[in-house]
């Protein structure tokens, strides 16, 4: 009876300290069988991991697709030659399917290719392969058919027009690839990491029309395969078991696509979904309250907010009076919730070559109304703020200038920005006027956008890179030769002039350096020139009157790690994993 006493003792411990654990089991269990599916084809059954996603793909087709949401799907299916190591705060370039960097020989590249990789249907992956979609893409290109087209291009000065950057590509061997170029390009290897360069299989992929988003496939050689995919409700993908690095810990995974912003972040708190990227900023407070999800915040990202002066109208020295009477501490603080942070220099952090040593205008209205003086305005009063001249400054109007909403900003943000701007302007005799556009009028209006905003002073705009290269933003947003993107009229010839420089010497002229930038290949010269611009740009030319940079968030359930949050907002889920087993159970 004591023996019998004592086992029951025991099944009794084991039952209360097990309950824990079980009612752990059973929440997980359930939390997760609406995810119990099979991967596909002959692969096993598993727990899917569920991605949070505003909308699906657009364009399956890399060489097509031009919005977040298709390069979300390619990411994990497909890979060029060249990729960012997401780990890296810099996001240096890595070779992929590249097996090192390739050699320059004047307007040649070549590169040696990976020998052990397989597309997902079969197709080895060799020389032949990658010169196929080289092919594909100048295709798209001449008849139209690439959205990015003018990524693979440059501005020819002697035709005045623009071209291709590859003229052409050669099989040297079945694993040695060469590029001819029309121009020497310095930026080639970041350019290869671009979702339009993407590796497809000549097997699977139409050669002279886009892949069929609806119903066609999409394969390539990344650690997932592409299942399918529900219009607006989600995609599916599995793992590709012969992927040429470790296989994915993910069996299979789901792009759960919930349009509306407060459910999709709900989805997160109710166990939905897994892991979501840019989650509401209202919702950040919450979701760092909850113990069961965890919020990184992985500091900048590379999306910048500016405004814009427009240099054909407002010299350098009235340039530098607005940037320092504005209040930009402000702006982040209040109007922007702590969300952003103010960036020194036009290229943000995490890209190639950013410089943030320069010294920018900051907040000072003694010093804007100094150079206001310099300029001949008040010069008989007080310069000091507050000083005993404050009513005559605050009443004083020198000069008029009008403020347009831009690109890509909510009309609630404008006004409330324009109010302040309103504000420190009039303590340096600035009159500022809005345009009294609203959102809804914008879109309206964006067809004609360039020429509407063309005599507006103040100009509120965003700017997303394409790729990892100052010259993404650099040659974008302040070249001469095409007004297209430069919405602030900057001209590196008259800005040079206007600061007393000589427009001819490389070294005092933007427009020379990021030109002279683009051709050079030897990427320590290349970081001399974007220095050099970039101190141009920040302390003398100050073509912007203040520029902010967001805050990159991202959130997930705590049993999963190993998402590498990155400054260019990749979403790429092959280095994720469960940390509990608890998950598989069945």
């Amino acid at each position: 009876m004591e023996l019998e006493k004592k086992d029951w003792t025991i099944i009794f411990l084991c039952i209360m300290i097990g309950l824990p654990f079980l009612g752990t089991g059973i929440y997980l269990h359930n939390r997760n069988l609406r995810r119990i599916n099979n991967c596909g084809g002959n692969y096993h059954w598993c727990v899917s991991f569920v991605v949070g996603v505003e909308n699906g793909p657009q364009d399956l087709d890399p060489m097509v697709a031009w919005d977040d949401s298709s390069f979300a799907v390619q990411d994990q299916v497909c890979e060029g030659l060249f990729g960012y190591n997401l780990s890296d705060p810099n996001m240096n370039i890595i070779p992929k399917l590249a097996k090192n960097f390739g050699v320059w020989e004047g307007k040649n590249y070549t590169v040696k290719l990976r020998d052990d990789v397989w597309f997902h249907d079969g197709t080895k992956f060799d020389a032949y392969a990658a010169k196929w979609n080289y092919d594909r893409l100048s295709y798209f290109m001449i008849n139209g058919l690439a959205k990015a087209s003018k990524v693979f291009e440059y501005f020819d000065a002697s035709s005045e027009s623009f071209q291709p950057i590859i003229n052409h590509t050669e099989v040297i061997d079945e694993f040695t690839l060469r590029f001819g170029f029309n121009t020497p390009y310095g930026p080639f290897e970041a350019l290869l990491c671009f979702n339009g360069a993407y590796i497809l299989s000549p097997s699977s992929t139409p050669q002279n029309r886009p892949i069929n988003t609806n119903t066609e496939d999409l394969v390539g050689t990344g650690p997932f395969v592409y299942d399918c995919y529900e219009k607006d409700v989600e995609v599916r993908f599995h793992a590709w078991d012969y992927y040429w690095q470790v296989r994915t810990h993910i069996d299979g995974m789901i792009f759960s696509v919930i349009k509306d912003s407060q459910i999709r972040n709900n989805a997160l708190l109710s166990g939905d979904i897994d892991l979501l990227l840019n989650p509401m900023n209202s919702m950040i407070d919450i979701f760092e309250s909850e113990p069961d999800v965890q919020v990184i915040n992985a500091g900048s990202n590379v999306k910048i907010q500016y405004l814009g002066m427009n240099n054909r109208y407002i010299n350098s020295t009235f340039r530098r009076a607005i940037a320092h009477a504005i209040n930009k501490s402000y702006i982040i603080e209040e109007l922007l919730e702590g969300k952003e942070v103010q960036i020194k220099s036009p290229v943000p952090k995490g890209i190639s070559y950013a410089n943030w040593s320069y010294n920018i205008p900051e907040f000072n209205i003694t010093k804007s109304r100094i150079i206001m003086q310099s300029m001949g305005f008040g010069v008989e009063w007080d310069p000091n703020y507050p000083g005993s001249n404050e009513s005559s400054w605050k009443a004083s109007r020198f000069i008029h200038l009008n403020y347009s909403l831009g690109f890509y900003c909510s009309s609630d943000f404008k006004y409330r920005l324009f109010s302040l701007l309103e504000n420190d302007l009039a303590l340096v005799g600035i009159e500022l006027d809005d345009d009294h556009i609203d959102w809804a009028e914008f879109n309206e209006e964006y067809e004609l956008w360039y020429c509407y905003t063309a005599d507006f002073a103040l100009t509120l705009s965003r700017w997303f890179p394409d790729f990892n290269d100052p010259s993404n933003y650099i040659n974008s947003m302040f070249t001469n030769k095409s007004l297209e993107h430069n919405k602030v009229n900057y001209n590196g010839y008259e800005a040079a002039k206007d600061a007393g420089r000589n427009p001819f010497n490389l070294w005092d002229n933007v427009q020379l350096l990021m030109e002279e930038a683009l051709i050079e290949v030897n990427q320590s010269l290349r970081q001399k020139y974007y220095n050099r611009i970039q101190q141009l740009l920040v302390e003398e030319d100050i073509p912007w009157a203040y520029g902010v940079v967001d805050l990159n968030y991202d959130v997930w359930n705590i049993y999963v790690k190993g998402f590498p949050s990155n400054p260019m907002d990749k979403a790429y889920f092959y280095p994720c994993y469960w940390t509990d087993t608890a998950l598989y159970a069945q």
